[in-house]
């Protein structure tokens, strides 16, 4: 038990660390975004680890949007309060953003593709969707739209078997109790926007 311990602890320290961020981020707690600096920084160990180089690139794309997150959650904008002078309120993604954020994200799949591919990582579509997906997902997070939850529950759901696949069980189980909490989070994000 000891050793399977010491073996894993960068994989145990990701798991409760990058559960812990999420389950905050289902409560629309502030401090979310301190904990997913943490894990971002442990999970990027790992998923060099396990080639997965997309995802570990993404740990560093998710330590500048934590920053960015909690500045907009703590500060907001003039633009960006609601009748109360609430800063950042939970809300909708407008609809004249579905199509620029469609292309935005196509155009970062290719990026994001090339990238991956001159990396020679595993996975490689699969990795370069999920990572597409969960850049696009941090975004919509930081800015409190509702529809994070649906991107990050379809992404949860790919990680899931693509962690399978490499073995890495933890993080795995991880990922399925997002997908939960991504579902909880969608639910208790819509309760929230109603009350205000």
């Amino acid at each position: 038990m000891f050793d399977w311990i010491f073996n894993n602890y960068i994989e145990i320290l990701g798991f409760i660390s990058s559960l812990v961020c999420v389950w905050l981020s289902s409560r629309a707690n502030i401090w979310t975004w301190f904990w997913a600096v943490v894990s971002s920084a442990i999970s990027a160990v790992f998923f060099y680890q396990l080639r997965l180089f997309g995802d570990m690139n993404l740990q560093f794309f998710f330590i500048i949007t934590a920053i960015y997150g909690w500045y907009q959650w703590r500060f907001g904008s003039k633009t960006h309060t609601n009748q109360k002078g609430q800063k950042m309120p939970i809300s909708y993604l407008p609809k004249n953003y579905y199509l620029p954020l469609l292309l935005v994200f196509a155009l970062l799949f290719s990026v994001v593709y090339m990238y991956l591919k001159f990396l020679k990582g595993d996975f490689l579509l699969w990795d370069t969707l999920t990572t597409t997906m969960s850049i696009v997902a941090t975004w919509l997070a930081a800015r409190k739209y509702i529809e994070n939850w649906l991107v990050w529950i379809l992404a949860d759901t790919i990680y899931v078997t693509i962690y399978l696949q490499k073995n890495a069980t933890l993080y795995a189980i991880l990922y399925a109790l997002f997908l939960i909490l991504a579902y909880l989070g969608f639910v208790n994000w819509q309760k929230l926007f109603k009350q205000a």
